[in-house]
């Protein structure tokens, strides 16, 4: 039995659950749309659907169950909630200090801890506000919490289509020539910004150039492999 066989034999369960006569168009649909799921956990997702919904669940239900029954399998670690967050974040503070607090953070807890981090400076003497600190990363570690799981969402969702993973790949490495400065942001003559690649710098060429000695020409053409 081929996979796109067993997706169709987990999907019939709707069919018998409902007692809905899905029509060979949207049934296919299920199937095209469902096919990348690993067929054991996909069976499992609709049967915990079949438990709990009271109508048919859309493929986006599905596939949003198959996440989250894929997630707990591969004891992927869940983020923790803003409040736990926020509590991590104080205890560490008050443990290691202003100075080496921060380092002891990792992951979106310590994204969002950077905004506020100024706070503990004992230079602040009294004016720790800690109910407005808090407040203010809470705010921010759930915006940026929604942000991370939709980029998850998104990740996930293009793992095995080879052509959106290389035009991934090559927007991160641009944005990281961008972010290094190798790369500038200009406006061109319709008011359009792009991102250009800086001219090359020609090292070699400003040495010789140099009013240094031969000598010296010489050694820092060594030293920069020329």
């Amino acid at each position: 039995m081929n996979n796109q066989q067993q997706t169709l034999r987990a999907l019939s369960m709707l069919q018998i659950a409902w007692s809905t006569d899905m029509p060979e168009q949207r049934m296919m649909l299920y199937v095209t749309k469902l096919s990348d799921v690993n067929p054991v956990t996909l069976e499992q997702a609709i049967s915990n659907l079949i438990d709990r919904c009271k109508f048919l669940p859309t493929i986006a239900e599905i596939r949003e169950e198959c996440s989250a029954l894929s997630a707990f399998v591969n004891a992927h670690e869940e983020l923790p909630t803003a409040q736990d967050a926020w509590e991590r974040v104080y205890q560490v503070a008050r443990s290691y200090g202003y100075d080496k607090g921060l380092d002891k953070l990792d992951g979106l807890t310590k994204q969002c801890a950077k905004a506020i981090w100024k706070s503990f400076d004992p230079q602040n003497g009294d004016n720790f506000n800690e109910m407005s600190c808090r407040s203010q990363f809470v705010r921010n570690y759930e915006s940026q919490e929604i942000r991370e799981r939709e980029r998850l969402r998104l990740s996930n969702s293009i793992k095995d289509n080879h052509l959106l993973l290389k035009a991934r790949e090559k927007a991160e490495k641009e944005r990281a020539l961008l972010n290094a400065g190798q790369k500038k942001i200009e406006m061109t003559s319709t008011g359009n910004l792009v991102e250009v690649a800086k001219a090359p710098v020609d090292v070699a060429k400003i040495i010789e150039e140099s009013e240094i000695s031969d000598e010296g020409k010489e050694l820092l053409k060594q030293a920069i492999g020329g």
